[in-house]
């Protein structure tokens, strides 16, 4: 099996040279050189751009409020369904102006709890600063032992559904 295997990689070698070297074409030359070989094109295509916000003061209104932010427009439409455009709706459409600043963060952050003062004496038992899990975790033992204690019951729910549509299955 061995020998099968180096005799089928080296006829897969000659098969790779054959069109470098002794294969010809009609005009003599040999059907492949290295300079035929090329990169593949790894380049994106070019993407259309996408249209401009609006600039705050192209609206006109004197809201100082919505200058360096995206303006969208809200709106209702005929069938009462509510419409968020970038453009003003239609005359004698009422319509409100919203403002956002696209360089806002909209994950609230965790809120740190204030750190205790470190007593001049610590006992041997307790944990020192520096260790992990006293300081800067803003999670509780009590709610990961929940959390825990919650994916074991959905966990037991889930094993029931299913033993449920087993037996069903199975009649």
């Amino acid at each position: 099996m061995k020998l099968f295997a180096k005799f089928m990689i080296a006829a897969l070698f000659i098969a790779m040279l054959l069109p470098f070297t002794i294969l010809k074409g009609p005009d003599g030359k040999t059907l492949m050189s290295l300079s035929d070989i090329d990169m593949p094109n790894f380049s994106l295509p070019k993407l259309p751009s996408l249209p401009k916000m609006p600039d705050a003061s192209s609206i006109g209104s004197a809201d100082d409020s919505l200058s360096g932010k995206d303006i969208f427009y809200k709106w209702y439409d005929a069938q009462g369904n509510v419409q968020f455009t970038t453009e003003p709706p239609a005359e004698g459409i009422e319509y409100t102006v919203k403002g956002f600043d696209p360089d806002t963060n909209l994950i609230q952050a965790v809120e740190m709890p204030e750190p205790e003062p470190a007593p001049d004496e610590s006992s041997p038992n307790e944990q020192k600063a520096g260790e992990p899990g006293v300081t800067g975790n803003p999670y509780s033992r009590e709610s990961i032992d929940k959390l825990y204690e919650d994916a074991k019951n959905i966990e037991k729910v889930l094993q029931q559904r299913f033993q449920d549509q087993e037996s069903t299955l199975n009649q």
